[in-house]
């Protein structure tokens, strides 16, 4: 009579909607460095690009130090922040002296250098005030998503609920190991009088569900289904000087025509005179053809209305007097 499937699919389903809630809370840069590259696209604005590029990789090693176990071996004090380069000597001690009047604002500050130099490269000319409203905007929802993952980790799954589902699975099968013993040993043919067969996949089952819900519980540990922080990290580093270095200062490619344009160039000259003979499209890609022709099967109507209060002779043609209903 325990409502088992109820319990632990309450617990895991809650449980893996807060787990991918987490992850989505790894806010990464390219967004806003995007918007930085049309606010300060001029190659006297690249040390301010790559400085708050650098800075935004840096609230994020303060941050995740902080609620993820990787990124805390990884960097056990802010000297070892130094040495990746995220950090210089003379920001680390403008952040020790932040530090200590306001502790817990260490990882805020390097977001609000940011705002500061964008406020000095536009004030000396090198910035467009046209898109300073959206990069703020794409700033704040880099700030939230921190303070986002930071609530997530104060505020866990009640411990009580955790121990509730524990009692529940253990308790159910230690009933099912008295409750399911067959006791008729005139039927030598009962499976179950020798091995519970059934018994045994239930509990794989209910406890490999709930093991699941225990796992995804803390998702920045040391275990292998754990989010590689690390990984993004560094995949996030290097994106981000990719973007304010190497792509902004490379002119994008000159026009080429390509296969699309050559067939809507087709189609434009067949559509001005109409005298010409219709050609088969141009437009192939490997073995696919993309004109209509080459559609197998094409997709059908889904229904067919009939108009009704007409005379019956002028529907012999059943093709001709049907109507989609969509």
């Amino acid at each position: 009579m325990i409502p088992l499937t109820f319990l632990l699919g309450f617990y895991v389903s809650n449980v893996v909607s807060r787990w991918w809630r987490q992850f989505e809370c790894l806010k990464w840069p390219e967004d806003f460095l995007s918007i930085l590259c049309l606010l300060l696209p001029s190659k006297e604005s690249r040390p301010a690009r790559h400085q708050i590029a650098r800075y935004l990789n840096l609230t994020s090693a303060l941050a995740w130090r902080d609620v993820s176990t990787k990124i805390r071996l990884r960097f056990p004090s802010l000297t070892n922040i130094i040495d990746a380069g995220l950090l210089t000597e003379k920001e680390y001690e403008k952040l020790q002296d932040i530090n200590e009047p306001s502790p817990g604002i260490r990882w805020l500050t390097p977001l609000h250098w940011v705002q500061q130099l964008i406020d000095a490269e536009i004030a000396a000319g090198r910035g467009s005030v046209n898109y300073v409203s959206v990069a703020m905007n794409e700033l704040k929802a880099f700030r939230i998503s921190f303070r986002r993952l930071y609530c997530h980790d104060w505020v866990c799954v009640p411990l009580v609920y955790t121990q509730v589902a524990a009692l529940a699975t253990y308790s159910y099968f230690f009933f099912c190991l008295f409750g399911r013993q067959d006791l008729n040993h005139d039927d030598f043919y009962s499976l179950d009088a020798f091995f519970p067969l059934f018994t045994v996949v239930q509990f794989l089952f209910f406890v490999g569900w709930f093991k699941v819900g225990q796992d995804l519980m803390r998702p920045f540990g040391l275990d292998d289904d754990d989010f590689e922080l690390s990984y993004i990290l560094d995949r996030n580093i290097v994106t981000s000087f990719t973007i304010v270095d190497s792509l902004q200062d490379d002119d994008p490619p000159k026009f080429e025509e390509d296969v699309f344009w050559k067939h809507h160039s087709e189609q434009q000259q067949m559509h001005q005179n109409m005298y010409l003979p219709k050609v088969q499209t141009s437009l192939k890609w490997g073995r696919i053809d993309l004109s209509r022709n080459a559609h197998k099967h094409p997709p059908k109507l889904h229904t067919y209305l009939e108009m009704k209060n007409q005379d019956p002779e002028e529907y012999k043609n059943r093709k001709n007097n049907k109507f989609i209903a969509w």
